[in-house]
């Protein structure tokens, strides 16, 4: 019995040891900044504040790993998250590197509340102040550079 069980304890340690380390594969994976989609940042004068060149989160997958393992994020490039119903959403940075601005957008494409200069890793729930539908992620600061306002308008294709 004890040789069952010595045998059954080494074989088990050798089969974990196998196992790939899904952290190490996840991070090794090519996390460069992928153009699928377009966006705009139009004031309430009808005046363009920003293009952008978006990356989509429409997937549960995508939308769970978000920023995470990114190391830059260029002022024309942003993070689009899509969810398929309006409600307040919270969001943090968990193993997020980058300094972001998270911006709450409406189903109709109105800019409901933003967080400015989230801070990489930090576990701090930021809630939007309405329903949003859609959340983008942008580099730390352009918020206030853009001067982007709650009401603006958010376009995307």
């Amino acid at each position: 019995m004890r040789k069952l069980f010595l045998s059954t304890t080494i074989l088990s340690c050798l089969l974990y040891s196998c196992k790939p380390d899904q952290e190490t594969a996840i991070k090794a994976r090519d996390w460069s900044f992928k153009d699928e989609a377009g966006g705009v940042l139009i004031n309430k004068e009808n005046d363009t504040l920003k293009e952008l060149k978006l990356e989509l989160a429409d997937t549960d997958y995508t939308i769970q790993l978000g920023m995470m393992y990114r190391e830059q994020l260029t002022e024309d490039q942003g993070m689009l998250f899509v969810f398929n119903d309006s409600r307040p959403r919270f969001f943090y940075m968990k193993n997020t590197d980058v300094p972001l601005d998270i911006i709450y957008i409406t189903t109709d494409n109105h800019i409901d509340s933003y967080y400015t200069d989230a801070v990489p890793k930090d576990e701090t729930l930021l809630k939007s102040k309405g329903d949003a539908q859609y959340v983008l992620q942008v580099k730390a600061g352009m918020v206030e550079k853009w001067k982007l306002k709650e009401g603006d308008l958010f376009k995307w294709q």
